[in-house]
């Protein structure tokens, strides 16, 4: 075994690595080696530091994915961090494909995230940004890269809105990997969206609009009870489809005429209670003898629910992909304007993210004004078209009154 010494560069340790003698080398201003592997395509990084008379050896990191610049800033971290009793792992990170894959993997362990968030992030990763960046080296990341090989080749082929959310996981995966110090520094730092385009992001409009609500409810009318349900919910109380989809009887209470969607599946992570009206708590009654178990939309011979793309399929099936679940929910919102419903009652029906000057707003009686909002809304669905009229005891009649129960 022979060990030549150099200044550590990479260029160096190549001309070394010709030399079948040499097995390894160091450069004697640190104390690093690096020992090659047999094959000769490239060694491992190896931290030599003495402990009462003796070398301590710790490998920390592979050549040529860690290259010799890299590692002679990282000496003194890892040293530090060696008698410290720490860590002194340092991630081969070639490329920009090595951090997204480390990120991709650590989001899709994070119990804090959605299911769909995480297929999200899993998405972006796999199909847009390794494809698109995976082979530029971490340190070669710059406002013209990011512009000619990613934001703008995915400009031609997608909205600016989606080319936007790609960018948004990509900034993210840098920041936590230079949060967390597995890399040096975070080169997408300072740089913003609004750098690479002057083009304003329009909000996508609904695919549904106040008039077409009659052809909107007897379409629910015609589907199946599953389906039907699924989509009134949707638009009589503006939930999302992932709430909804997994809704369970235990979180209605009917004698208290209330739904209380717990915060482990709303998206924004907050508790949600929404008043039913009459109605309502009749379609549920006869919706609930129609079914067993605790599901309102389980999954035939499991015990789960459906999953989202099977509840996507069930509005594709009525809307004809015409419209969409999140389509449903604006139709709503547009209509409880159009009905006078408070901004602040209708924020607070939809769940929508408070600030705090928002929050401040809120008094006992907003529940109070919530029920109201949920009647009068109610009450004017009915009055266009009963989707139900078939299957339950109707409590209104053909203009909106409320009638009793036979």
């Amino acid at each position: 075994m022979a060990t030549a010494e150099i200044n550590l560069s990479d260029s160096a340790i190549r001309k070394q690595l010709a030399d079948l003698g040499i097995t390894e080398v160091r450069d004697p201003k640190h104390p690093l080696k690096l020992r090659f592997n047999r094959a000769r395509t490239g060694g491992s990084w190896h931290l030599v530091t003495y402990q009462n008379g003796a070398a301590k050896w710790r490998k920390v990191g592979e050549w040529p994915a860690t290259g010799a610049k890299a590692m002679r800033d990282e000496v003194q971290r890892l040293t530090v961090a060696q008698r410290a009793g720490e860590s002194t792992a340092v991630d081969s990170w070639g490329s920009c494909a090595g951090l997204l894959e480390w990120y991709r993997d650590r989001a899709l362990a994070d119990r804090a995230l959605s299911a769909k968030r995480k297929l999200n992030i899993k998405s972006s990763i796999n199909k847009h940004l390794i494809p698109m960046l995976g082979n530029v080296a971490i340190e070669g990341v710059d406002r013209k890269v990011l512009d000619e090989l990613l934001l703008w080749p995915l400009q031609a082929r997608y909205g600016l809105g989606t080319v936007r959310q790609h960018y948004a996981v990509l900034k993210k995966a840098f920041k936590q990997a230079a949060v967390l110090r597995r890399i040096k520094q975070d080169p997408l730092a300072g740089i913003k969206f609004s750098d690479f385009t002057d083009a304003s992001i329009k909000t996508k409009g609904s695919g549904l609009e106040p008039g077409q609500l009659a052809e909107v409810l007897s379409a629910i009318a015609g589907a199946n009870n599953g389906t039907s349900v699924l989509l009134g919910l949707m638009l009589a109380l503006g939930t999302r489809i992932g709430e909804t989809r997994r809704l369970k009887w235990a979180y209605i209470d009917m004698p208290g005429r209330r739904l209380t969607i717990p915060a482990q599946i709303t998206k924004t992570g907050v508790k949600h209670v929404l008043p039913l009206s009459d109605w309502l708590v009749d379609v549920l009654t006869w919706y609930r003898g129609t079914l067993s178990g605790k599901w309102l939309f389980p999954v035939s011979g499991s015990r789960g629910c459906i999953d989202d793309r099977n509840a996507s399929r069930m509005v594709r099936s009525v809307s004809l992909g015409e419209w969409t679940a999140h389509d449903l929910r604006k139709l709503a919102r547009t209509c409880w304007a159009d009905l006078g419903v408070d901004y602040m009652v209708a924020e607070q029906l939809l769940n929508h993210s408070m600030t705090k000057l928002d929050q401040a707003y809120i008094h006992t009686y907003m529940e109070n004004q919530k029920r109201s909002a949920i009647e009068l809304w109610h009450g004017h669905l009915v009055g266009i078209k009963n989707p139900f009229k078939t299957k339950i005891i109707p409590r209104y009649t053909s203009n909106g009154d409320s009638v009793n129960a036979a």
